[in-house]
């Protein structure tokens, strides 16, 4: 189920029959790669914090596009301003300035509490993009300082590099051998924390509150300690918020609770 189903909505009459949309189902079957395992539901459309099959039926989205569709589904501004964009340009690349990219990493440097911004299409990608921003980092202090301490539990994403700081055996075992150089210790754990941090550390990856693996919430005192231990050791502090942040734990970022 794409959320839980509202038992005393009203159905929404859809164009879409029921034959109709088993053929959507057995056209992906037929021609997509079944890499992921999916629910025999038809979405049909999104109001708000539900999503709507194509019965008719209301869902309550709880799982909110994985995690990325935070401000819900067809809110006015949101469509008002797509609606714009698209009339202006579609897209310019990195190549050239325009108007709008300057003054959001401006908000979100302010937000965050950090100097500048990289901007990326998922979170996997962030994560990618600070994976090689730590290794570089390392790289230039000492070429042997490259190695990357993550979490049990944790998910950070299905490439190479985000599936290799990801500590849930049952998304790695697939497509291993995996980047070398990366350590995993439990949540919570300061003493295993310590432990595997060392010069030849370049970045520390956590999720503030981990999502895929269980809702399972750092302590201040494990959160404070990767911190001192980052400074101390010359080591970038990763934390990823892609299913933690924006708004969701009463504060912009996880980790400013």
């Amino acid at each position: 189920m794409p959320g839980t189903l509202v038992p005393d909505a009203p159905p929404i009459a859809s164009s879409v029959s029921d034959e109709t949309a088993r053929g959507i189902m057995d056209l992906e079957r037929e021609h997509l790669l079944q890499n992921y395992a999916r629910y025999p539901v038809v979405l049909e459309r999104g109001k708000g914090c539900y999503v709507y099959d194509t019965r008719g039926r209301r869902y309550l989205d709880l799982i909110t596009g994985i995690g990325v569709n935070a401000l819900g589904h067809a809110h006015p501004r949101i469509v008002k301003t797509i609606r714009e964009q698209a009339t202006r340009m579609i897209h310019s690349s990195n190549l050239y300035y325009h108007p709008f990219q300057g003054p959001l990493a401006e908000r979100l440097a302010r937000m965050s509490g950090l100097a500048r911004v990289f901007f990326a299409n998922t979170g996997t990608e962030a994560v990618e993009a600070a994976l090689k921003i730590a290794r570089a980092y390392g790289r230039a202090i000492h070429p042997g300082k490259h190695e990357i301490v993550s979490l049990e539990n944790s998910f950070h994403g299905r490439t190479l590099g985000a599936l290799s700081i990801t500590g849930q055996p049952k998304y790695r075992t697939d497509f291993e051998p995996l980047l070398p150089g990366v350590k995993f210790v439990p949540v919570n754990d300061v003493a295993a924390l310590e432990g595997a941090v060392s010069e030849h550390t370049a970045g520390i990856f956590l999720e503030m509150i981990q999502g895929e693996g269980g809702i399972y919430p750092l302590s201040r005192e494990y959160a404070l300690r990767a911190r001192e231990l980052a400074d101390r050791h010359n080591i970038l502090l990763v934390a990823d918020e892609t299913q933690c942040g924006v708004g969701r734990p009463g504060v912009y970022f996880a980790y400013q609770m």
